[in-house]
């Protein structure tokens, strides 16, 4: 009995020691974090983005689309291609979006969910809608989360 609590005792002394000996070393030795692989992703989004929007720019000029349409398509490009270019000077981390509209953008979400699934609970609108509507808000959630830490978009 007293060996095994020596035991955990040590375990959990030699764990806690190094957890909170880690982040003091970690600044000791000035060590930084490796965002060429984020910058390398950031580079690839913008190259791929602009050359979209060079296509749908061909495109509107070669058919006949909305302008509307058009419109809406290119605006969404711009954003992107602005806050990817934002981002190059390295300040901040790979982000399409700002917190603004992330914060906006996730409040919606929510109230669309809560709403088709009260329009579901009084028989306006069956399941197999619910699901199809669902897996769009889906969607979009994980594009925003994507977004906020995680790579890509």
């Amino acid at each position: 009995m007293f060996w095994a609590q020596l035991f955990r005792h040590l375990i959990l002394g030699t764990l806690v020691l190094q957890g909170l000996s880690l982040p003091p070393l970690i600044r000791l030795l000035k060590i930084k974090e490796d965002l060429s692989q984020e910058e390398e992703e950031r580079l690839a989004r913008l190259q791929a983005n602009e050359a979209a929007m060079a296509r749908i720019t061909e495109l509107a000029k070669s058919r006949r689309f909305d302008d509307r349409v058009v419109g809406r398509v290119r605006s969404e490009y711009e954003d992107r291609i602005l806050q990817l270019t934002a981002n190059e000077e390295g300040k901040a981390r790979l982000s399409l979006f700002t917190p603004e509209y992330e914060e906006l953008s996730k409040e919606g979400l929510g109230e669309e969910r809560r709403t088709i699934l009260d329009l579901r609970n009084k028989r306006v609108i069956n399941d197999q809608v619910l699901r199809r509507i669902q897996r769009d808000i889906d969607l979009s959630e994980v594009r925003l989360r994507q977004s906020d830490g995680e790579m890509g978009v």
